[in-house]
């Protein structure tokens, strides 16, 4: 008869999801990982295949924490303005420093993993929708080819404000960029 788990898998994942996300999926080694996950290697073994796998989980715990939390936030906004509804992902926070956990991992990982490829796009298209529900919640625009195109620009300019934030850059005036670009009064 196979042994209990001895470990809460999300709190080995949240661990292993924070050391992914601030050194990056090469630069992190086995030992980090696991020091970081608060696991043996045994129980590693276990529990996971390899390092790869970990970090399939890691971005699947993500998806189901931080991409779905913007999400809900997103979608129960009652905010008066759609740039009032989407600040909330362009305002700077503790894990700003790291970047984007989606971005981090398409421009590291995905290129030689498809499986990755796959797992970030369809975070990113999540995220897409979210902000396109804002826009037509918020009546953007004139017609939904154009808060389609929106959404896109709007995606992108989230990458770049994480991207700036892993620089390290000064933070930017995000609230007016996204008024001057909904085409909303101050």
């Amino acid at each position: 008869m196979a042994r209990p788990r001895e470990f809460n898998i999300d709190t080995a994942l949240d661990g292993a999801m924070g050391i992914f996300w601030r050194q990056g999926y090469k630069a992190t080694n086995l030992p980090d990982l696991l020091a970081a996950m608060g696991l043996t290697r045994g129980s590693f073994y276990k529990a996971f295949e390899d390092k790869e796998s970990v970090y399939c989980a890691a971005l699947d715990r993500y998806d189901h924490t931080v991409v779905t939390t913007t999400l809900g936030i997103l979608g129960n906004c009652e905010a008066a303005t759609a740039t009032e509804c989407l600040m909330p992902m362009f305002t700077p926070s503790d894990k700003t420093s790291f970047g984007c956990f989606i971005c981090n991992a398409m421009v590291e990982v995905a290129p030689e993993h498809p499986e990755i490829a796959k797992k970030t796009q369809d975070m990113a298209d999540r995220l897409r929708g979210g902000i396109l529900m804002v826009l037509e919640n918020k009546n953007v625009g004139d017609s939904t080819a154009y808060r389609e195109e929106l959404a896109d620009v709007i995606l992108h300019l989230y990458f770049g404000f994480q991207s700036i934030g892993k620089a390290g850059m000064p933070n930017q005036d995000w609230r007016g960029r996204l008024q001057r670009l909904l085409e909303e009064d101050r």
